[in-house]
């Protein structure tokens, strides 16, 4: 994972997003109920604002290494939307 890490870019801080794709395109969330990087309730909170389909797990930071098969049924989930919204 540390290879495919890349620096944050300085637009992540400065660029003005005026459409976010969360306001019109269906969303999902892992929601890491044990995660010390990410409060627990703020992902709670942005997966509700963005009206995800959310699921929880009991795992920290990086979910989708320790629920491999629940991250993969989500993102199952995510592309099967997507392609019926075609």
């Amino acid at each position: 994972m540390a290879i495919s890490q890349m620096p944050i870019s300085t637009d992540a801080f400065t660029h003005k997003v005026t459409n976010p794709a969360w306001k019109h395109k269906p969303t999902f969330y892992m929601v890491a109920t044990e995660d010390r990087s990410i409060n627990p309730d703020q992902e709670r909170m942005m997966a509700k604002r963005a009206k995800a389909k959310t699921v929880e797990v009991k795992a920290r930071h990086v979910a989708y290494m320790s629920f491999p098969k629940e991250a993969a049924k989500l993102i199952e989930e995510a592309a099967a939307s997507a392609t019926a919204n075609q």
